[in-house]
């Protein structure tokens, strides 16, 4: 299957399960402040090698409008760098990835590409 720049609706996770599995201590993470990028190499029901979400507190933003800026900003980055991603996975294996923006106030558009990369770099790093 070959790899474009969209983010097609398989490749969300959105499965609860899976959701709770990588959080249940079962899955890896890596912490660029104020990023949690954390993954877990497991069996998906998609034909896509990796699913991925984003998850914006609501303590620290009260208003949808500023959660959803900044989920869809990571959603936008790792969409244009899931390529990388793409090609580091072997052939078999699928990884639930999720980033958790853990900060305190509305983020800078680079701040979040810098941290995002930086953790995107150590999960292939790791994966190799």
């Amino acid at each position: 299957m070959g790899i474009s720049n969209t983010f097609h609706k398989e490749e969300k996770l959105s499965h609860k399960d899976t959701i709770d599995s990588i959080f249940n201590k079962k899955g890896s993470s890596i912490f660029n402040p104020p990023l949690l990028f954390v993954y877990l190499k497991k069996e998906l029901k998609t034909p896509y090698s990796c699913q991925f979400f984003v998850s914006v507190g609501k303590r620290k933003f009260k208003k949808a409008v500023d959660r959803n800026r900044i989920k869809r900003q990571i959603t936008n980055i790792y969409r244009l760098q899931k390529q990388r991603i793409y090609q580091a996975i072997k052939n078999e294996d699928q990884y639930a990835i999720g980033v958790i923006y853990l900060g305190k106030e509305l983020p800078d558009h680079h701040l979040l590409e810098k941290k995002l990369t930086l953790s995107i770099d150590e999960f292939i790093k790791r994966i190799k």
